[in-house]
């Protein structure tokens, strides 16, 4: 049975540019197999960190063109592995948890740059700021899950400016420059699998 689903899979699928895509349809993200992660400068080193709950649907289209995202995330399960510098980032200083209970991000446009490569435009919402972002990504290939259906990974990454979104503060150093970087580099690795 899990070879007859596997073979009617394989003729579902497409190709684009070389590349072997996956099936058209809807695409959850697996949370275990998903990191949505950020670094940040913190005086002369870089700190990383990552949300830990988060929700995502990926609509896969008959081309990639066609496809879109829109992912959900709660800004309380940042986590930096350090309990004082991720009580800050939860404070009115920069995430407002509180008042802003989600920050989410959705697509607008995919864009082909190679051929596993791409360009994803959206929208992204922090503090009820929308500004748009473009993440530059790479198709890591899909195939079948455990259970027979279909599954793929992506990374993308971008850099933003936190004070696009009100996430001002800062504190000057005595050797010159201040203690947090104002660029972000948001990292995603995911993995999503078909549920329609």
């Amino acid at each position: 049975m899990r070879r007859q689903e596997m073979a009617q899979t394989a003729v579902q699928a497409g190709r684009h540019a070389g590349v072997s895509m996956p099936p058209a349809g809807v695409y959850d993200l697996d949370v275990v197999h998903t990191v949505v992660g950020f670094m940040a400068r913190h005086m002369l080193s870089k700190v990383r960190g990552q949300f830990t709950d988060f929700t995502g649907t990926i609509a896969v289209g008959d081309t990639p063109e066609d496809s879109r995202v829109r992912v959900e995330v709660k800004t309380e399960s940042i986590t930096t592995h350090n309990e004082k510098r991720d009580q800050h980032l939860m404070s009115d200083d920069f995430l407002e948890i509180e008042k802003h209970p989600l920050l989410t991000f959705t697509s607008t446009g995919v864009r082909r740059t190679g051929a596993a490569s791409f360009e994803l435009d959206g929208d992204l919402t922090i503090k009820d700021i929308t500004r748009p972002v473009t993440l530059s990504g790479e198709f890591l290939g899909w195939g079948p899950n455990l259970e027979g259906k279909p599954m793929f990974a992506a990374s993308a990454t971008t850099t933003i400016d936190r004070e696009d979104w009100d996430m001002t503060w800062n504190m000057a150093v005595e050797t010159g420059g201040f203690l947090v970087g104002k660029k972000v580099e948001l990292e995603i690795e995911l993995e999503a699998h078909q549920v329609s």
